[in-house]
């Protein structure tokens, strides 16, 4: 992305004054996508920085009423002589007409000027009037006038009308008028410019806005579109957007070309928002639909779905992208010109690069990584708590990782921090954190009952479905269930992380072992076939969770004698995956009972099974590293396992003997280790 991709959209290498070869047709637009904290916005910065007074550039962040100009007031609903858009369009023009130190001409914009001008001054009339408005609009933008001076003049005049118009709009806002200074400067440079707004004025006198008419009939016609219905404004804005990149294309002449100046660079943040994908939706439409020209380099980004299961090795990505980045001819639809990237994600050393000469704990950087999924945003905001722990001379426990403080001084910790920015709304992060421990939507409606405490009501299990979805958090089914309720494994953790907190603070955790033994009855064997049925995985998976052991041993014994070895070892991989409790939860009463696949008190492979689940769950606690001990013991109980086993599942349980380990030494964990087979739990 940062090496091939952008510098050849810009035809500039990434550093230095070497050009490049610009290939004929058009450029694809490039829509980089990615979750929460994946790094979008950061691959922006790493653009805009890498082309500072290189060449001209604008950013824009759609998600923001100041599109991330620091300065800018939020703007008023639209208004009948602005919109988003247009205000859009000033920002962008005001931000690509700064000429930078390395880079000859500055580029005008005579076409958007006249057509921003023409919406924002123009004032309804009647019927009987219109030909006057258009007379007086033509006036405004006749370049051709006798005397130099007094068109001079009257154009001067005209502007600073204009200027006060502005000042009076609510759509602009206070903020977006402070632009209006920089942008009377360009206004007067494009209209005194008799050229450049002679060739504006015969490019409007050719789009057709009206059926009929010179430029000034259609530059009214554009204006009373404006004020239309819905249909008839995002006409309008589409000539805008046609005038922008008109404008743009004109600055490279046959020599400009032939010399390879480089291209603008067009940045757009959060193009999945309301108005991104309103603008994005419109200038790819453009795009399409115009003839092909010279045209900048155009990157955005939006919110989306992360790759269920990414392949940093052959998936396209922001890391590895095939081209060509170029079109000689239109795709059948305005889609066929954009290339989506998913953002690729962080790899160990550069998780580790994070760091600097800090030296933090061994295996932190593995945790952070393992943690994070690769998310920078995430693993940044981890790796700045850690550091900050080092500078302050403090010992870290990989396991209490989450509970570092944020900042250099005491305060919210690491998972707060993250929470906070995950899952900004309040309540919907509440509901989260108690709707975490569900593994399907069945048993988040059964904690919506009860939990959050003093939540407001309404529907909250599909109001909280509906936040998953919008902030395009993926669902990784785990082996053998729908769930669980919150499918991405980052979110989830941190989830229970603060429940888990949250619990601490009751007595004997009673909090959490009351919201796991309502989950647990949802799946007690008297509702699934009887008390001689089979323990459902999701009723042990929840036994464990508040530290009932010998319960799950017995169920896990018994499955062992009835099940094929694949569903057994996906059953174990769920339960595994249990969250662990709160240090202060109070043990589970004494049950004496005896296993019904035990064929003594001493039975070896009730040992193996019961060793095999305490460590196993032991090392998949998330911010547990690789213990020798521990990963040793898994494998000794899974030959065990093997040798006590008939051919066919000894098989598979010898597959895991040899794999797991190696697995887990490479930080792999439950649910997510391999079962050799088709599982039916």
């Amino acid at each position: 992305m940062l090496d091939e991709l952008v510098p050849e959209l810009v035809g500039l290498k990434p550093e230095g004054h070497s050009r490049l070869r610009i290939p004929g047709g058009s450029p694809l637009l490039v829509e980089c996508t990615g979750g929460r904290r994946t790094g979008k916005t950061a691959l922006l910065e790493r653009l805009a920085e890498r082309y500072a007074q290189r060449i001209p550039q604008a950013y824009a962040d759609l998600a923001a009423d100041d599109f991330g100009q620091p300065g800018l007031a939020p703007p008023d609903d639209d208004t009948a002589n602005a919109s988003r858009t247009t205000d859009l369009l000033f920002y962008l023009m005001d931000r690509l007409s700064q000429q930078p130190r390395e880079f000859r001409g500055k580029l005008a914009f005579p076409r958007l000027t006249q057509g921003l001008l023409a919406v924002t001054s123009w004032q309804a009339v009647q019927p009987a009037e219109l030909a006057a408005a258009r007379s007086r609009l033509a006036g405004l933008l006749r370049e051709s006038q006798p005397d130099l001076q007094a068109r001079r003049n009257r154009v001067a005049g005209w502007i600073t009308q204009v200027t006060e118009g502005l000042g009076a709009v609510p759509g602009l806002g206070p903020g977006l008028r402070e632009l209006v200074p920089p942008l009377t400067e360009i206004v007067t440079t494009e209209l005194l410019g008799p050229h450049a707004n002679r060739d504006g004025l015969r490019w409007w006198s050719e789009r057709r806005v009206s059926s009929q008419g010179d430029a000034h009939a259609q530059l009214t016609e554009l204006a009373m579109r404006f004020r239309g219905d819905p249909d008839d404004r995002r006409l309008a804005e589409r000539h805008l957007y046609a005038a922008l990149l008109e404008d743009l294309a004109d600055h490279y002449t046959r020599l400009r070309r032939a010399n390879r100046v480089p291209r603008p660079l067009l940045l757009l943040d959060n193009v999945h928002t309301a108005l991104g994908r309103e603008v994005w939706d419109t200038l790819t439409r453009v795009w399409h639909e115009e003839a092909p020209r010279s045209r900048p380099g155009v990157v955005a980004t939006s919110l989306a779905a992360e790759p269920a299961v990414p392949d940093p090795e052959s998936a396209p990505s922001t890391r590895s992208a095939a081209g060509p980045f170029w079109r000689r001819e239109a795709p059948d639809a305005p889609a066929g010109w954009v290339l989506r990237l998913p953002l690729a994600q962080l790899g160990l050393d550069e998780v580790k690069e994070m760091f600097g000469a800090d030296r933090p704990e061994p295996g932190a950087a593995q945790v952070i990584h393992r943690l994070s999924a690769g998310r920078a945003g995430i693993a940044h905001t981890l790796v700045q708590a850690v550091r900050g722990q080092i500078r302050r001379g403090e010992p870290l426990d990989l396991r209490s990782l989450l509970d570092v403080p944020h900042g250099d001084e005491p305060g919210p910790s690491v998972n707060e921090r993250l929470l906070r920015i995950l899952i900004p709304a309040e309540v919907a992060r509440a509901r989260l954190v108690y709707y975490a421990p569900a593994l399907d939507d069945t048993a988040a409606h059964q904690l919506s009952a009860h939990y959050p405490p003093g939540d407001p009501g309404g529907v909250p299990v599909q109001e909280t479905l509906v936040r998953l979805r919008d902030d395009h958090w993926g669902r990784r089914p785990w082996p053998g269930v729908d769930g669980p309720f919150v499918g991405d494994p980052t979110l989830r953790t941190l989830l229970l992380h603060d429940l888990h907190l949250r619990a601490q603070e009751t007595p004997g955790a009673e909090r959490w072992r009351n919201i796991h033994l309502l989950l647990r009855s949802l799946y007690a064997p008297d509702a699934y076939g009887g008390a001689t049925a089979l323990h459902d995985v999701r009723y042990l998976h929840h036994s464990l969770a508040i530290g009932d052991a010998d319960t799950v041993t017995r169920a896990l014994h018994r499955r062992l004698a009835e099940q094929d070895a694949p569903s057994w070892l996906t059953a174990l991989n769920l339960v595994c995956a249990a969250p662990h409790p709160p240090a202060n939860l109070a043990a589970p009463p004494a049950a004496p009972s005896t296993c019904p696949a035990c064929t003594a008190d001493d039975d070896p492979v009730h040992q193996a099974v019961r060793l095999l689940l305490t460590n196993l769950w032991e090392q998949s606690h998330p911010l547990a590293p690789p213990d020798t001990e521990k990963i040793n013991s898994v494998r000794l109980q899974l030959l065990t396992l093997a040798q006590r086993s008939a051919p066919t599942a000894q098989r598979v349980f010898f597959q895991a003997y040899e794999q797991w380990p190696l697995l887990l030494n490479r930080w792999c964990q439950a649910p997510d280790l391999p079962t050799y087979g088709e599982a039916r739990t």
